[in-house]
């Protein structure tokens, strides 16, 4: 058996992305309003911009300055979901996290002139003084956060190109939104302590994801940091807010309850998220001094050397297959009466070992008399649980379970997973199953 790439990109290592500087770095919060974590860093970050820029002298007492260190990045923050922040809530009406599809965001109707006049980083700008939907109704019949998306859409995007004669399916995804890297903050309840999430496909968010595990880990361990990604490599196909920037960098950081700001959640998240930065400004800096023959060896270097083979590894999660999933799960059904409440309990012996292996015939749920549920095998004989009993994920809009991978590896200068290949040259492709109902 050998290990060979995966559907090469169209680009050669030397062109775009990775000699294309990165300007425009939105940092996000909130995007679900009780994961308190992401709101503290992107107050931080602000705090960190006042205390720069007052009387242009006094410098800032953080340990990192996000605007010192990394000078060739034009950093800004957003507050996703203000109502559902306010509210201590995960969302108001919908997952927001899960309404940036083609689909959704057509729906939605902005006024560009109150956009103009409104903070849309901070505040929800779709509201006259009653309450009602601006546009005189006319997004009245969708929920708080389709129309929050499509607010967000506007101003990190655009995420899509124009219809082409009305058909929605005939537009791709836009290749210059006004934002390059998005960066979200999250956090679980679950024990995946720091677990950077990518898509596939990025080369350049590949690189940064290979770049951002080696930090973490001299700080954490090799145990300390993960890295998920999701076989999405169209952008037009993701369903999350990340996904309206042209690359898009999730940070999932746990455990940690809901509502709740702990110190070392917080290191945690701005461990992985100022690893993330300084690679993205390294590689300008590069970029700008790329005739200098004395200038040291570049991040890209750096990356060679951690990863002689190119090969960085990480877990593949399951392909999503019901509404409210970004990738797939294990489901439970839930309460006849209570749509948010299960009806089985995660058993003992996989609570708290995420990215740990379950095989067929172990125990997975438990029922009310007791009796223990097995793993079926629904999702192959074996495979690793993540966002194990997460919190998020009892809500039916998030899409109800338990996350599925499996271990594999991916190319950091093409952002593609490997596959194995028989001693014959056939590609072996890793392979979930789709999910079936077998615990209803």
């Amino acid at each position: 058996m050998s290990t060979s790439r995966k559907a090469p990109a169209t680009e050669s290592f030397d062109s775009s992305p990775f000699n294309r500087p990165i300007t425009k770095v939105a940092v996000v919060g909130g995007t679900h309003g009780n994961e308190y974590t992401g709101v503290w860093c992107i107050k931080a970050i602000e705090h960190q911009r006042q205390q720069l820029n007052k009387n242009n002298k006094s410098k800032s007492s953080a340990a990192v300055n996000v605007f010192e260190q990394f000078p060739t990045l034009d950093i800004q923050t957003l507050l996703a979901n203000p109502r559902a922040y306010m509210e201590n809530k995960r969302f108001v009406d919908t997952d927001l996290n899960r309404e940036f599809s083609k689909e959704k965001l057509r729906k939605v109707v902005i006024d560009e002139t109150v956009m103009e006049e409104c903070d849309i980083r901070n505040e929800f700008c779709s509201e006259d003084d009653d309450g009602i939907n601006s546009n005189g109704g006319s997004n009245g019949a969708l929920t708080y956060e389709a129309v929050r998306a499509r607010e967000i859409e506007s101003l990190l995007g655009p995420k899509f190109t124009e219809d082409t004669e009305g058909d929605a399916s005939s537009s791709s995804s836009c290749e210059n939104p006004a934002t390059d890297v998005v960066i979200d903050l999250h956090t679980t309840t679950t024990n995946m302590g720091i677990s950077i999430i990518i898509p596939e496909g990025d080369p350049l968010m590949a690189a940064a994801a290979a770049y951002v595990m080696q930090k973490c880990r001299e700080r954490y361990g090799e145990d300390g940091v993960q890295c998920c990604m999701h076989a999405l490599p169209k952008r037009e196909d993701r369903l999350n807010l990340s996904s309206c920037g042209r690359h898009g960098f999730t940070i999932e950081v746990g455990p940690t309850p809901q509502g709740v700001i702990r110190h070392d959640v917080v290191e945690k998240t701005e461990a992985a998220m100022h690893a993330l930065l300084d690679f993205l400004h390294l590689r300008n800096l590069e970029l700008q001094n790329s005739d200098n023959a004395n200038a040291s060896p570049s991040v890209l270097d750096q990356l060679e050397q951690t990863y002689p083979s190119g090969i960085v590894p990480c877990y593949r999660s399951a392909p999503a297959v019901r509404p409210g999933e970004l990738s797939g799960k294990i489901s439970w059904p839930n309460d006849p009466a209570n749509p948010n409440f299960p009806a089985l309990m995660v058993h003992g012996s996989v609570q708290d070992r995420d990215f740990e292996p379950l095989r067929v015939g172990d125990p997975l749920f438990v029922t009310l008399d007791g009796t223990v549920v097995p793993y079926d095998g629904s999702h192959g004989e074996e495979v690793h649980l993540i966002f194990v009993n997460e919190g998020g994920y009892y809500y039916e809009s998030s899409g109800t379970g338990i996350g599925v991978a499996v271990k594999s590896q991916f190319d950091w200068q093409t952002g593609w997973f490997l596959v194995e290949s028989d001693d014959e040259g056939g590609a072996i492709e890793e392979v979930i199953l789709e999910e079936k109902d077998s615990y209803e």
